[in-house]
């Protein structure tokens, strides 16, 4: 999935920020969860090997992430975000997102996948001009840290996206059906057969 999605992940400063949010359950209305399930299921969908995002019920996993583990920024960013998602659905289709093709779903999510990518680079571009200049000014050497150069402000669609895959891949239905999963592994096997289009195990 990472390689699908250019391998943008939201840095773990982000997912695990905070876990004391005093954020109101009732910003997530029963219509945001089905929206975030909608969204959840058009990035992993169903199949005939494996169930798509919903049967995990990502929407309700997002709620509980976002209140109890992101901070007062990130939540902000989140929440407008579902705004500006159902604003561009009717800008662009003139309806709701629930009730678009599905081309027109992937279409959408494909642009701010795009969008999401190019905030994150200018994310970067930021971090390492700031991170030069200082090292000129002090003399000091130049961090070579990716993570504290993409510690910048999230793109929301980077949170959904992320969200939605940490999540199913951890559910019950993404690791046991999705993945091949071992209840009680045994002991390390490093050379383990491997024959194209395995799945992968879960971790």
């Amino acid at each position: 999935m990472a390689i699908l999605f250019g391998g943008a992940i939201v840095s773990t400063e982000v997912l695990f920020s905070s876990c004391n949010s005093d954020l109101k359950e009732a910003a997530f209305t029963e219509d945001t969860i089905k929206l975030l399930d909608e969204i959840g299921e058009t990035i992993i969908p169903y199949s005939t090997s494996s169930p798509g995002a919903k049967a995990a019920k990502i929407g309700e996993f997002m709620k509980v992430y976002v209140m109890d583990c992101y901070n007062e920024t990130d939540q902000k960013t989140f929440l407008e975000g579902i705004n500006k998602f159902r604003n561009l659905s009717k800008e662009r289709y003139g309806k709701e997102f629930l009730k678009l093709t599905l081309l027109q779903k992937q279409d959408l999510l494909n642009t701010l996948e795009i969008e999401a990518q190019e905030h994150a680079h200018t994310n970067r571009k930021r971090k390492s001009t700031a991170e030069n200049k200082d090292a000129i000014q002090t003399g000091k050497p130049q961090q070579d840290d990716k993570s504290k150069a993409e510690d910048g402000s999230s793109h929301y669609y980077s949170m959904i996206r992320d969200l939605t895959l940490l999540g199913y891949f951890t559910s019950e239905p993404g690791a046991t059906k999705a993945l091949r999963y071992v209840q009680t592994p045994g002991s390390y096997n490093g050379n383990v057969l491997y024959k194209k289009g395995d799945k992968s195990w879960a971790m």
